[in-house]
This record gives C-alpha cells, structure tokens and sequence, in this order.
C-alpha cells in the first residue's frame, strides 16, 4: 500500500524492442555460455520472524536493492535483510507498533509510523539506529515521500475532518510544515513519479473515495468517486510511467485502475479476496497484488488488464514491495509473522553490446547471443539468414560453423519467452561480416596459336574463397624471360582471352590467376605457344653456260626453296636449255627468261630469278621476290635484262670488227695446210 516503491519503471507493455539484445562474447572456437536460469514467480524462501500488520505499507526496499525493511508490529520491531542471503541483519526496537516503512531515495533514512504514538520515526539506516521522532495528525498509518526526497507524507487514520488528515514533514528539519484539509479515514498514500500529485485513499462508510491533492500548494484539487465503501481502496502505486493509478479495493476484491489525467475510474480487474496493497514491475508490465484473504499474491498483465497467474504465500498477507531490479517481490504475512520471496519472471533485458564480430570464410566461427530473462529465452533468427555455413543453438545462444559464403549479412533474432503466463519476445538486429579469402588456381589453362593470335582457355577455380569472380589477372613470359602481368584485370568472370599483341618468331608463356574480393589468388598451369616467322623464299635458278663460239653447251638447274608458317622447306629441281648470247639474233634486246648475264672468258653464269609466288598460277605474269625478304625483284631484273641486252649488242659488234675481217679474206687462212 502507498509508496513510490518503483520510481524508475516504465510504461506497461507486452513486445520491449531491445536497443541491444545480447552481451556478445566472441571467440573462434571456443563456446561461451551465457543465458540466466531463474525460477519463476514462485516462492523461493520463506523468513521466518518479521511480520505486519494489516494497514501501512509494511515493506520497503533500499533504492540500491541490497535491503529490505519490514516493519514487524508483534515484535515491534524493525528488520534488516539482505536481499543477497536473505538474512536478517539488524533488527531496530520501536517504541511502540510501527505500521508504515518508506525509505528516502538516497537509502539513508526510514521513515516509519507509529499509530499509537502519532508520529513518525526516524531511522538512520547505515547504523540502524533510532533517530528523532515526528508528531503528526492522529493515528497515522500510510506514508509515502517524494522522488527527491523533500517531502514525507502521513496518512491520519483519525485526523480532524478538514483539518489534520495528511501531514506533510519537511526531512531537512523534520518538522511539519503543513496539515492537509480532506476527507476522513485516510489510509493509503502514493505521490505521482513527477512528485506534482498526492494521491489519497481514504477507507470509512462515509470517506472511501480518492482525493487528489496538489503538492506546490498542499490543498485537495479533485476527488475520484468510487460507488461504496466496498470499492475503497486500501493499496495505491502508479504505473512507472504515471499514465495510470492502480488501486487495491479491499471490498470489491478487485484492483481499481484510474486514469490520473482526467482524475476518473477507467476499469476494474478481478483478484483473490480482500486485496490490500499493489506494486508494480519496474518495466511497468506487471502489477502484484497481495489477497490477505486468500493468502495468495494475484499477477496482473497491465497490457490486459487479467490476472495470468496466482501466487500463494504466507497467511494474511499485506505489505509487497518489488526491488529495483525486478528480480524479486518481498510479502510481508502479518498472521504468519514472515517475509515470503518471490522470484519474479522478468523480460527478456537489455544489455550494452550491440555487435557481433566478423568472420572469415573456410575458417571456424563461434560466438553468442547473450540473453537474460527468467525463465530463460529461446533464442532464434526470425528474418533474414546466417551467413551460410553458420548455426544458432536457441538454448544457449551460441552460433557455431564454418561459413562458406563471403559479404555482409542481416538477420534479426528473437528472444522468446513466457513471463508470469505472458508471452514475451525482444528483438535485435544483427549484420555479421564474412571475410572472402583469395581463390584457388584456375584449372587446365590451354594456349592455341590462331594465326598471328593466341587464344587462352581455362576452368575457373575449384573453390573461390567465398566471393564471385569477377575478372581475371594474366601474366605473360617471353621466350623463357620472367613473367609480367599482361593484363591486369579482365573485369569479366568469362575463362577466355585471346592475346593479340604477340610477334612473329617469340615464343610466349602463360598463366592466370582469379580476381574476387579478396583480389588475385592463385595461378594456374603454365601454357605455352609460338608465333611462326612471317614470309617465304621463292625458287632459285643457277645455270652455267658454255661459250665456244662455235658449240655452244648450257647446263642449267633451277633450284626453289619455299618457306611456310609450318616451317617446312620444298626444293624443285628443273632443268631447262638455256639460251646462250652466240644464238641470239643480231639486235636482240629482250631475254626470255629475265636472264642477268656475266661473261668470263669464253663462258658465261646467267642467274634466273623465278618470278612467282611459291604457288604461281601464272610463271608468267607472277611478280617474284627476293626469297626471305619480302622485296619486290621485278624491277631488279628488268634492270639486268637491260645489261643483257647491251653486253650482247657490244659481243656482236666485237665479232664484226675489221681485224676479224682481214684475217678471214687472207688466203689459206683457216684451212689445214
């Protein structure tokens, strides 16, 4: 009842997106555990001793969430426990029956009502020890403080009816510094989470509704009107968010929700029997109530509005608080004189890693989603995909494999599980980055010699590394020399290229090696081709010729030589007459066979140079060359077919000299005598 026992909570919700899912170890081969086991919400010790009664809220936690208080009104007493042991670790005597505990934000004091004393005690909670004793209204029962701590109020059971019934205590001097006029039998408190509102329940046949009272000016500003004393309301908390006041009606067993913007009762939810005080999850899911007649704890979905589940603890339970945390609820059982602990179901949580760490392909990945919640979450990918390769074990987290893909990959996953009886699921979105590595050699690279060209052909690689290929490096070596990149990148994954730059007469080597990613791998097989010698040697001719004026002889022989791309050599031998200068008619000037013509003595070499090409289809009109050279020799020849004419004309001049004549008219001359 009363309190602002969880300042920091939040708005009611089912789905909580997380900013980050997971602590994420990351190790590559090594699995980490990680994700809470936890009972949940149930009953997991029982303290024996301390116990409460049944007005006040007899139980309040330390903001830290290491203490408990409890105010024990048979053995009046206060106690001590810590959360970690749950132990009672120091006990404080009160001067008469304590009823209310709240705890002032800081954790240093408490501040507890006394009703047969009508006042407040103040207890220092580092020595636990009694300090000074405030005089208030009339049998004061509830009690709640401020979020800043400045304000304690008191509710007075029997305060003066428009006059004393909420005391409101200045902590700096511990003094009253204002009695609030309202109604009578004021029993619960609770003050809004932006400290603005004071929130009344007030518990007679005449005074059961709620009062709003403005703290700036400690004056009532509106009343929330319940049906009857049945609907009164003996426990009030807010929601974290302040966007709705729930109320525990002790007569109408069932839990009151009032929307504190329009200050009007907006839904009823049904309990166990007699509920007398409410408290809230810090995440603002869930409100527990304790039932003093039924001795049980009900769960309320504050989405639904519906009790999801039932807690049974003590006898008479009535004071609940919830620690920071939302780990645990403690219930004071005023009857059985006990503190029950609940272990609470909780969401899946938030933590600070946002990331999970790269991998590399063909090498071992292993690294977790790390989840807390209780029970624990089932962890799984519910949108896009793991890198190929990869694997989620959705009981511990731990993704596992060897990816087999390289690039970038987006997936969301789900922690799922069920929280006091309600689903739940968080989401985070994860990119994990796989790594390519270089690629195999390519396979069976094979050079063919296509004319003056050569053409490359190859397999692509085996294995790529993860990524596509998207081009290829090709290296080149000439006649043995050391190899040079030929082409950088042929920015195509097509395994053919056709080097057109190669030369006649060089012999080439070859290899290649993919582009992906990861640039170059490695190279193939060494392929090799040569580029044949461009052009031929054409037939060559050499006669010898007598030159006896009166028998003359010729002796010729015509010799080819033809060169081919093949590197083959044909030599025809042809014999045919030659025809010498003593046969030629005076005045001659043209030599049928295109004939150059040396005199040396009484004989003379005419050479022939055949004037076609290595296949004439005409010797007549076929232009010759000089063999290995690629030089026309027509003009060459017409040329020597000029001299020969002329060496013939000045032979037949020699022949008709005058000496030549006198010796033939002499008598006797040339006959045998």
């Amino acid at each position: 009842m009363g309190g602002t026992s969880v300042p920091n909570a939040r708005r009611p919700r089912r789905r909580i997106r997380l900013s980050a899912l997971a602590t994420i170890f990351f190790v590559f081969g090594i699995t980490v555990a990680v994700p809470l086991p936890a009972a949940a919400d149930s009953v997991v010790t029982t303290i024996a001793g301390p116990g409460g009664t049944t007005v006040g809220n007899s139980v309040a936690v330390s903001p830290d969430g290491k203490t408990i208080y409890t105010s024990d009104s048979g053995a009046k007493t206060v106690s001590f426990i810590d959360v970690a042991t749950n132990a009672v670790t120091s006990t404080v005597s009160t001067p008469v029956t304590p009823t209310g505990i709240v705890v002032s934000p800081d954790g240093s004091k408490l501040y507890v009502t006394l009703s047969s004393t009508n006042s407040v005690l103040v207890i220092n909670t580092a020595t636990a020890t009694v300090g000074p004793t405030i005089p208030v209204g009339t049998v004061p029962a509830g009690i709640a403080i401020s979020p800043d701590g400045s304000r304690v109020y008191a509710a007075n059971v029997n305060g003066v009816v428009g006059s004393t019934n909420e005391s409101v205590v200045d902590t700096a001097t511990n003094t009253v510094i204002a009695s609030i006029p309202d109604a009578s039998a004021a029993r619960s408190l609770t003050v809004s989470p932006n400290g603005k509102r004071l929130y009344v329940g007030h518990f007679s046949p005449t005074s059961h509704n709620v009062t709003v009272v403005d703290t700036a000016t400690n004056t009532v500003v509106a009343t929330i009107t319940t049906a009857s004393l049945t609907n009164a309301m003996t426990g009030l908390t807010f929601s974290p968010d302040g966007t709705r006041l729930y109320g525990a009606a002790r007569g109408s067993n069932e839990v009151t929700v009032i929307d504190p913007v329009t200050n009007t009762v907006v839904g009823s939810i049904p309990v166990g029997t007699a509920p007398t005080s409410i408290a809230a999850t810090p995440d603002g899911t869930r409100a527990y109530v304790t039932n003093s007649g039924t001795n049980t704890v009900s769960v309320i979905d504050l989405a639904t509005s519906t009790v999801v589940s039932t807690i049974t603890v003590g006898t008479a339970p009535t004071g609940i608080n919830i620690t920071p945390d939302g780990l645990f609820a403690y219930v004071n059982n005023g009857t059985s004189q006990s503190i029950s602990v609940i272990s609470l179901d909780t969401y899946p949580a938030t933590t600070t890693t946002t990331t999970l760490p790269a991998g590399t392909y063909g090498t071992g990945y292993s690294a977790t989603v790390s989840t807390t919640g209780s029970p624990a979450p089932q962890v799984t990918v519910t949108a896009g995909s793991l890198p190929p390769g990869l694997s989620l074990d959705p009981t511990t987290g731990v993704i596992t494999g060897t990816p087999t893909a390289a690039g970038d990959f987006t997936f969301t996953v789900t922690a799922a599980s069920t929280v006091s009886g309600i689903p739940a699921t968080a989401t985070k979105d994860y990119t994990v980055t796989v790594t390519a590595v270089s690629a195999t050699a390519p396979l069976t690279l094979t050079a063919t010699l296509n004319a003056t060209d050569i053409d490359l052909a190859w397999n692509p690689p085996a294995d790529t590394g993860g990524a596509s290929v998207t081009g290829y490096r090709i290296e080149r070596s000439t006649n043995g020399g050391a190899f040079t990149t030929l082409v950088a990148d042929t920015t195509t994954p097509d395994p053919t290229y056709t080097d057109t730059t190669a030369q006649p007469g060089q012999t080439y080597s070859y290899r290649v090696a993919a582009i992906t990613q990861a640039g170059p791998g490695a190279t193939s097989n060494t392929a090799d081709a040569t580029v044949p010698v461009v052009g031929t040697t054409g037939p060559t001719t050499t006669s010898t010729t007598s030159t006896d004026p009166t028998t003359p002889t010729s002796d010729s022989t015509t010799t080819a030589d033809t060169s081919t791309i093949s590197d083959s050599t044909t030599t025809a031998d042809t014999s045919t007459p030659a025809t010498s200068a003593s046969q030629l008619p005076a005045g001659s000037g043209t030599s049928t066979s295109n004939e150059t013509t040396t005199a040396t003595g009484s004989s003379s070499t005419t050479q022939a140079v055949n004037t076609a090409d290595p296949n004439p289809s005409d010797p007549a009109t076929a232009n010759p060359q000089l063999a290995g050279t690629g030089i026309d020799a027509a003009p060459m020849l017409a040329a020597a077919a000029t001299l020969l004419v002329l060496g013939v004309g000045l032979l037949l001049l020699a022949l008709r000299s005058p000496g030549r004549r006198r010796a033939a008219a002499r008598p006797g001359w040339g006959t045998h005598r």
